[in-house]
């Protein structure tokens, strides 16, 4: 796993140069290229340590408290009128929990310009359990502010990447649609993946507890998960093989584990508008997490994840001067090439909303 200190990335909108610049470009290139796992590691100072285990102690077990909620209190903050977008659900897509949730405020849709429509797919207001759960709105407030302008960071570092290979690439478009969280359309997920009742639910979800996906929006924070006991107390990873897999470009399947010698940190993921916003340059991420070898063993695994991503007003625009064509070219699953390539003659970007709702 390519790592990239927190020191290397520049600020949002600065034109300072950046003092690492060739250790930038290579970590990102191993990271995100043809030859890369789609995934780099984001490391920092003793401050940026503290928060990050501070999150992953206090914040991450509150997913397994939420997933034990009277159905009462679970129904008061259930998804309504969407699909694994709002809010709670249970069991949409494998065997886990998920709570999203705007990083900044409740109603997403005072996010918006004025005039423009809020669709319910990114605006639904958040239902907060905090009856039941008075600290989880401010610590997940908290980290998810503070992991959105790491994530800005990190864009502002890929945005200089991308203008440096491809002339035409218009700087600051990364930037620009990974907003402010206060301005933003970015979606949080606090996770909690449940140990199998039965071998006959194991099979059923093929032993899987997230089958293999790609992220829509353009870079996916992960805050590093923890596994949790039946009573709620941390434990040390139980079976090695257990966890988050990517496949690399060439098709090989790789677990993700923190590289030796480094301390508390945070992975980026690759989604598939970035694919289209860097022409091609960065490819999706498609990656899986790995359940138990078999039912009742006793453990559970928590974690989070910031999604960030345009508004669905926005067009993902591809660099000046690249068409639709060239990136589908570049692109190696086959469905996402299609879509690519049906896309209108002469189209010079994506509406995000449409991007999100297409099939495959």
């Amino acid at each position: 796993v390519s790592c990239v200190d927190l020191t290397w990335l520049p600020e949002p909108g600065s034109c300072s140069e950046l003092e690492k610049a060739e250790e930038l470009a290579a970590s990102l290139d191993a990271a995100f290229g043809p030859e890369g796992l789609g995934l780099v590691c984001v490391t920092g100072d003793k401050a940026f340590e503290a928060s990050i285990c501070r999150w992953r102690n206090d914040l991450l077990p509150l997913a397994q408290r939420l997933a034990r909620l009277p159905e009462e209190s679970k129904d008061a903050i259930r998804e309504r009128g969407t699909l694994n977008v709002n809010n709670y659900s249970k069991g949409v897509d494998g065997n886990r929990t998920g709570f999203y949730f705007h990083p900044a405020v409740d109603n997403p849709a005072e996010c918006l310009p004025v005039g423009v429509t809020a669709d319910p797919t990114f605006y639904s207001p958040n239902l907060w359990p905090d009856k039941d759960l008075p600290n989880l709105r401010p610590l997940a407030r908290e980290a998810a502010v503070e992991l959105v302008e790491v994530g800005r960071r990190l864009a502002a570092a890929v945005d200089w990447r991308c203008s440096q290979v491809h002339p035409h690439y218009r700087p600051g478009t990364l930037q620009r649609l990974v907003a402010p969280a206060e301005k933003c359309n970015h979606k949080c997920r606090l996770i909690c993946y449940h140990e199998y009742e039965t071998a006959e639910q194991r099979a059923a979800f093929k032993g899987m507890w997230a089958p293999p996906h790609k992220d829509t929006g353009l870079l996916t924070i992960l805050l590093p998960g923890i596994f949790l006991d039946s009573t709620g107390q941390q434990l040390t990873c139980p079976d090695p093989e257990v966890g988050l897999y990517v496949k690399n470009r060439k098709g090989k399947i790789v677990q993700i584990r923190k590289p030796d010698g480094v301390g508390e940190c945070i992975f980026f993921q690759v989604g598939e508008a970035l694919q289209v916003v860097s022409g091609g340059l960065y490819h999706a991420t498609e990656h899986c997490v790995r359940g138990p070898p078999s039912h009742g063993r006793g453990y559970e695994r928590a974690t989070m994840a910031v999604f960030l991503q345009p508004h669905g007003h926005e067009e993902l625009p591809l660099p000046e001067g690249m068409s639709m064509a060239e990136v589908a070219e570049r692109a190696y699953d086959g469905l996402f090439r299609m879509f690519l390539l049906y896309q209108p003659k002469g189209a010079r970007g994506i509406n995000f909303l449409h991007f999100c709702q297409r099939e495959g």
